[in-house]
């Protein structure tokens, strides 16, 4: 009796580390534990890792996921990929768990290797978006395998945050993943907020901006966190008033910025700028004017054409420009500066007259030398 017992009882721990049907396509596995080589994964099964379950590919092994079949790692599975991955042609990885080994997987033909991307619900992130929805967080793919090039891929997946959090997204394993941190106002002209002082965060990592978004390598599911919005004042952008140089003026801003071959102020959004041309003293001092392009205006054009449709700027009676609450580039123009034509004309009279004084001077010296008189000779 108690041999037939202990019989039963080993088969019994026999099966419960064997994978069960639910039903005759779908497999879950019960517990932890390695795939063998007899482990073959058959097409138009679904072969399920459930939560609390670790599974392992072996370094030795190759697991085969046929065309037509799924192996899915549910979230808060594991699956440990030590030797490969092949999805062949018509199947599918897809992983809401934790995966680790991307690296190890091959997708031929139209196989997908997905991972979940999970968006914070927004009682999770308190603060994260303000009453004036100011910020929205976009999410694509790309298939650049350095993460250096943005290609968006047909089908990428756009995501706005008011309507995505606490939902989430499948996205292509071993391809980086573009988070777009969009900071918006609506109805907002200018970019105030400057996107790349949003930090995100992919399963608590940071994600680093470059080219304009965050991204980062897909290689398991995550959870997309990001900045809490306190103050505006921490996404303020920054932008660039560029001082001109030129002969004859000098540009002067009243905290002490001086133009220079290059030279640029950075301001935040809404701060305003003063600043003061100083004409050279022999330049005409009524003949310039003052422009404030609203924009980056070193281009192409010719500066008349540039200018054309814009009024010359006025200043102050102390003899400031100001650009008032500043929300994007400015370029800064003095046109018009000549030198001052009398004051020419009376310098050159003054050369003129100096070069003949010394003429005459020096023609006297000569008559002095000729007649042997020493004109340096001490007086008597």
């Amino acid at each position: 009796m108690k041999k037939t017992l202990a019989v039963i009882l080993s088969a019994v721990l026999l099966l419960c580390c064997l994978p069960f049907a639910v039903n005759a396509a779908e497999v879950i596995y019960p517990a932890s534990g390695l795939f063998g080589a007899s482990d073959e994964l058959k097409s138009g099964n679904s072969y399920v890792i459930p939560e609390g379950v670790t599974m392992g590919v072996p370094s030795n092994l190759t697991l085969y996921i046929p065309t037509n079949a799924t192996l899915r790692v549910d979230e808060g599975g594991k699956l440990n990929v030590l030797g490969n991955i092949v999805v062949m042609d018509g199947g599918t990885l897809h992983v809401e768990g934790f995966l680790n080994g991307a690296s190890n997987i091959t997708v031929n033909g139209s196989g997908k290797a997905l991972a979940e991307i999970r968006f914070p619900a927004l009682s999770q992130t308190p603060g994260l978006i303000d009453p004036n929805n100011k910020a929205r967080i976009n999410v694509s793919y790309g298939s650049s395998e350095n993460g250096d090039v943005y290609e968006d891929q047909q089908g990428s997946v756009v995501f706005n945050s008011v309507s995505a959090l606490g939902t989430s997204v499948m996205a292509p394993i071993n391809q980086y993943i573009y988070i777009k941190a969009d900071i918006v106002e609506p109805d907002l002209t200018y970019d105030k907020f400057d996107d790349s002082l949003m930090n995100v965060y992919f399963n608590g990592v940071g994600v680093p901006y470059t080219q304009g978004s965050h991204h980062t390598l897909l290689t398991t599911s995550g959870d997309i966190s990001y900045s809490k919005w306190v103050n505006d004042s921490d996404f303020l952008n920054t932008f660039n008033i560029y001082l001109p140089t030129g002969e004859g003026y000098t540009v002067y801003g009243r905290e002490g910025e001086q133009s220079a071959d290059g030279e640029t102020v950075k301001l935040k959004y809404g701060q305003s700028f003063s600043f003061k041309v100083e004409i050279d003293p022999e330049f005409d001092m009524s003949a310039y004017e003052v422009y404030v392009y609203n924009g980056y205006g070193w281009t192409d054009l010719d500066t008349s054409t540039l200018l054309k449709d814009i009024a010359p700027a006025v200043a102050d009676e102390y003899g400031y420009y100001h650009i008032p609450e500043v929300k994007g580039e400015h370029t800064i123009y003095v046109v018009g500066v000549v030198k001052n034509e009398t004051l020419l004309m009376v310098g050159d009279i003054l050369d003129m007259i100096r070069n003949v004084f010394e003429m005459i001077s020096a023609f006297f010296m000569e008559i002095m030398a000729f007649l042997g008189i020493d004109v340096n000779a001490p007086a008597a």
